[in-house]
């Protein structure tokens, strides 16, 4: 099985990530090589690092439905058509709605934690290629994602294992965030009754990369982290 690397870049506004994942071989001239794409948070960064690197989207996989994890979906999609998104089914409905989406009322969620001023078009996204409703897993080259839906957050929210060591959480186990569970599509009672129990069966250990911050390694089982704590 071939390494990967992930490249991250981090949109200003929200501070979300978006995140690609390309195997780490040595390439020659200007052979562009295949890669996924896990939240294309902005129109125009994570092109920037498709080009700088030479890459091209075979899977465009969401986390959850949130402006600030699709607002380059469609951009992306422009730029390479052959690209196909993945999404939970309630993902697929959310992006499609500028109220689930949140870019409806993105302006007044930014002032909020102290961006005010910004000005955010409202947008929806098409419908993805393929959905699921339960864990299913992708086959990408050597490597294999396994998705888990996770609701609570917003009610398409998943997280992504790739090749079972490391796992991308979307916005959950955020470092030094607390779950936010009030907001369109958010449920106290799945994040309570689904989705807290499922953090919590991670092993220590496992790469963590979440939708905001730095990647990290689970230092400790779940359920001991103060991050668990929803609002």
């Amino acid at each position: 099985m071939s390494a990967v690397a992930i490249s991250v870049w981090t949109e200003p506004l929200a501070e979300s990530n978006c995140y690609i994942i390309y195997e780490h071989k040595e390439r020659h001239g200007n052979e562009v090589a295949p890669c996924v794409v896990i939240d294309p948070n902005d129109p125009a960064g994570p092109l920037s690092v498709l080009e700088q690197k030479g890459l091209r989207p075979e899977w465009i996989l969401l986390t959850h439905e949130h402006c600030d994890h699709t607002a380059g979906l469609e951009p992306m999609r422009e730029r390479f058509p052959d690209a196909q998104v993945m999404a939970s089914e309630q993902c697929n409905v959310g992006m499609q709605n500028a109220r689930l989406n949140m870019s409806r009322m993105m302006e007044v969620y930014l002032t909020f934690f102290g961006k005010s001023g910004v000005s955010y078009t409202p947008f929806v996204c098409r419908p993805a290629d393929k959905t699921y409703s339960e864990a299913c897993t992708l086959d990408w080259r050597e490597h294999t994602f396994r998705f888990v839906p996770l609701p609570g957050h917003t009610a398409g929210s998943v997280g992504i294992f790739l090749d079972d060591d490391i796992f991308f959480s979307g916005d959950y186990l955020l470092p030094g965030r607390e779950v936010i569970l009030r907001l369109p599509g958010g449920s106290e009672k799945d994040y309570h009754e689904i989705t807290e129990p499922f953090l919590a069966t991670l092993p220590v250990g496992i790469h963590i990369y979440p939708g905001h911050g730095k990647d990290y390694r689970l230092a400790m089982p779940v359920d001991s982290c103060e991050g668990l704590i929803p609002v």
